[in-house]
């Protein structure tokens, strides 16, 4: 197997469309693309998304195996994910537990990873997703081994920073 034919800017756009169409839908919140970046796989660092205010970050990561295998990772800032979560469920900041927030960010990721699968199903790479995984603290480093291609995608919603990641992995030889 062999890494798809899809060039970055393909991969990119659909991590963009998929992302908007979950704000749009789940959230009603608009999602600007920021930024784009092919990061070297060897040394990848988590976005910088605390700046000087360093706040929690939940991190929610789905996988996809297939036709294209490898991972989407959806970093939010606390301030922005306790946004969501009141959003999605209809409750107050205060009513908002950890819990809450985190089946939120593991629901968005999710929905995520399921759009981008449906799109690569279009383009005729049949995958299946993994279970959402969601992480969250204020110094986090991430790792994925045998990545053969790591893309970066920022982005704004709501003035809050965001940033959605896609790993492809190495083909497995057999």
């Amino acid at each position: 197997m062999n890494l798809p034919d899809i060039s970055d800017q393909e991969l990119n756009e659909t991590i963009r469309q998929s992302l908007s169409d979950v704000f749009q839908t789940m959230l009603s919140f608009d999602c600007e693309l920021a930024g784009e970046s092919r990061l070297s796989p060897e040394n990848v660092e988590a976005p910088d998304l605390g700046g000087e205010e360093m706040d929690t970050i939940y991190v929610g990561s789905v996988g996809f195996v297939g036709g294209v295998n490898g991972l989407i990772y959806l970093y939010l800032k606390s301030r922005f994910a306790r946004q969501a979560a009141g959003q999605m469920t209809g409750l107050e900041d205060d009513e908002l537990d950890f819990e809450m927030v985190s089946d939120v960010c593991g629901e968005l990721t999710n929905m995520l990873g399921g759009g981008f699968k449906n799109k690569l199903a279009d383009m005729g790479y049949d995958s299946a997703l993994t279970i959402p995984t969601v992480l969250s603290g204020d110094e986090l480093f991430i790792s994925s081994m045998g990545v053969a291609k790591h893309l970066r995608l920022d982005f704004l919603s709501k003035g809050e920073e965001l940033v959605a990641d896609l790993v492809l992995a190495e083909p497995v030889l057999v």
